[in-house]
């Protein structure tokens, strides 16, 4: 897996970190679908069974070694997880009623829970993941490729 440097984490632990955070908010908000990385055993499948994966196994709070030293799975295996992460946030947060986003759920923010509107999570996650296309981009252009990080 390309690396800028050892203190930059690679495209694809980018891609499986926003996937994480996907998934985790879409069982945040629904409450009852679970999280397809919980539920098909991902985590077992694809031998992060001794890794330190950080909170909620999203990745966040790992350090450069933790993230590096992940065994991410290959390009396809973990695209797909992603496709199919995505698709089910978006249709989570697009068949939201005003309501819903004002409903509030127990999250974390920093270091600490606390109670957030679901729609503060949503905007939240929204900022994160453009800050990770952003990083992405970036490594993209360092290699000397073109294109964006969302197609």
């Amino acid at each position: 897996m390309w690396t800028s440097c050892k203190t930059a984490p690679s495209i694809a632990f980018h891609l499986w970190h926003m996937a994480r955070w996907a998934d985790y908010l879409q069982e945040m908000i629904s409450g009852s679908t679970g999280q397809i990385w919980e539920t098909e055993g991902l985590a077992r499948e694809w031998g992060f069974h001794d890794s330190d994966l950080g909170f909620a196994e999203t990745g966040m709070g790992l350090d450069d070694d933790a993230s590096a030293s992940l065994p991410l799975p290959k390009k396809d295996v973990l695209l797909e997880y992603a496709r199919r992460v995505f698709a089910k946030a978006d249709h989570v947060v697009g068949t939201m009623s005003e309501e819903d986003f004002h409903r509030t759920v127990r999250d974390r923010h920093e270091a600490e829970w606390k109670e957030a509107e679901i729609g503060d999570a949503v905007l939240s996650w929204l900022k994160h993941d453009n800050r990770h296309l952003g990083m992405i981009e970036c490594m993209l252009g360092v290699q000397g490729l073109r294109g964006t990080a969302t197609r």
